[in-house]
């Protein structure tokens, strides 16, 4: 296997995966600050781009994923390999980058359970009082 090949494509969806969840982070925020102001149409659109940024950062996720899948099957490490596992088997000098985009993508990705989960109780509680200002 070509080990720069293949830790440069998993660096690239890796740096696609932060920008997009980072994307989605921006929506969120719109949408709390539309929710705060009782503007049921900004929400309605801002919702539309939420569900379509969500879809790109999930294809953004799945092509990380399957890079790590076909790494490890070149490298004969099985399928149920952690990432760590397969981070380990790339050049010494570029294992810090790697350990740190996936760090930065995981921590990102429970920021974004969490505001996910937040703006989901903001819409409950605030729609029932915007839709008779709509």
């Amino acid at each position: 296997m070509e080990s720069t090949l293949a830790w440069n494509d998993l660096v690239a969806a890796l740096r696609n995966e932060l920008q997009e969840s980072g994307g989605l982070i921006r929506l969120l925020n719109q949408q709390t600050r539309a929710l705060y102001r009782y503007d049921g149409a900004e929400n309605t659109r801002l919702e539309d781009q939420i569900r379509d940024q969500i879809r790109i950062a999930i294809r953004c996720r799945q092509s990380r994923e399957v890079i790590l899948r076909q790494t490890a099957a070149d490298l004969a490490l099985g399928e149920d390999v952690s990432s760590e596992t397969v981070l380990a088997h790339f050049p010494g000098y570029v294992q810090p980058l790697l350990e740190a985009l996936c760090t930065e993508v995981e921590c990102l990705n429970e920021r974004l359970v969490e505001r996910l989960r937040q703006n989901q109780q903001l819409k409950e509680h605030f729609l029932t009082e915007i839709a008779p200002r709509s």
